[in-house]
């Protein structure tokens, strides 16, 4: 991009990503806050109306309406206002999240979170071969793209939870931890398992009492406790997305019966599974249209 310009950005993406290959950017959102990314810098964006300027105040136009403009410089992704080399040279990736197996991990986000990667690092080696990849027009170049794109957001909430006070949910700090990230690990691997603590606590080596202490204290709930709040979370992914039966998802997830799944699924969430499924899609065909 050439300067002046500016993008404007409204606040249905529930997750936004920013990444400055080249020259800088600012990032203006909420009552006047801004940010200044560098080259290499990254802004993570949940849910906020944003805009990204060449300069405070720039004026700006939506990505539809730049697109519209037909400014095209050189490759089909690169886009500037005038002749000349562009300014500052960046990427924008949005992903949107049906089901709530991402929701705790997002809700632990601030609105705007600036990462800046280490040298060195993965998260910067990824940016690199990224950037690398932008300056060419080759065969399967998009696809290369998408996936670039999903490895740098991953490294990026990697090194954003590494920060000291950095509001990590729960169980993903505990996944550092030995012995109940390994709990977590075979719970995740192996969810249809008749878990009991004594199985847990000897998949990892510890005694029956300080495993469970243990993994209490780090994930915040007992492991029991956790594995059916597992267990609700990948049958409500079930129940939303496909049309596998009760019965079906019942075994996938370790009930021997679909009654015995509607059952602690009532007890959990107050509503037959099969109601639930019904309101949901309602929901997402509303929300659709």
């Amino acid at each position: 991009m050439q300067a002046p310009w500016g993008l404007a950005f409204d606040d249905d993406q529930e997750l936004g990503i920013h990444a400055v290959v080249a020259g800088d950017v600012t990032l203006e959102y909420g009552d006047g806050e801004s940010l200044h990314l560098l080259a290499g810098d990254i802004a993570l964006v949940r849910g906020v109306a944003h805009r990204l300027v060449d300069a405070p105040g720039a004026q700006c136009l939506t990505l539809p309406e730049f697109l519209a403009t037909g400014a095209v410089a050189g490759s089909p992704r690169r886009y500037a206002n005038g002749p000349g080399p562009p300014t500052s040279e960046f990427f924008c990736g949005a992903y949107l999240f049906s089901g709530d197996l991402c929701r705790e991990l997002l809700a632990e986000l601030p609105p705007v979170a600036h990462v800046r990667p280490q040298a060195g690092g993965s998260l910067r080696l990824a940016l690199d071969l990224l950037a690398r990849e932008m300056g060419r027009d080759a065969p399967g170049q998009q696809t290369i793209l998408d996936r670039l794109l999903d490895v740098v957001l991953v490294h990026a909430l990697r090194e954003l939870f590494s920060r000291e006070g950095a509001g990590a949910p729960h169980w993903y700090r505990a996944l550092d931890d030995p012995e109940v990230g390994a709990a977590l690990r075979a719970i995740h691997g192996d969810p249809a398992r008749g878990w009991s603590v004594g199985d847990l606590a000897g998949e990892v080596g510890l005694s029956r009492a300080a495993f469970a202490r243990r993994f209490s204290l780090l994930v915040g709930e007992p492991p029991l406790e956790y594995v059916t709040s597992w267990r609700m979370a990948l049958a409500r992914e079930r129940l939303r997305h496909g049309d596998a039966g009760l019965a079906a998802i019942a075994h996938e997830i370790g009930y021997a019966s679909e009654f015995g799944f509607a059952a602690a699924f009532k007890r959990r969430h107050g509503i037959a599974p099969g109601r639930w499924r019904a309101q949901v899609r309602d929901e997402d065909r509303a929300v659709a249209s």
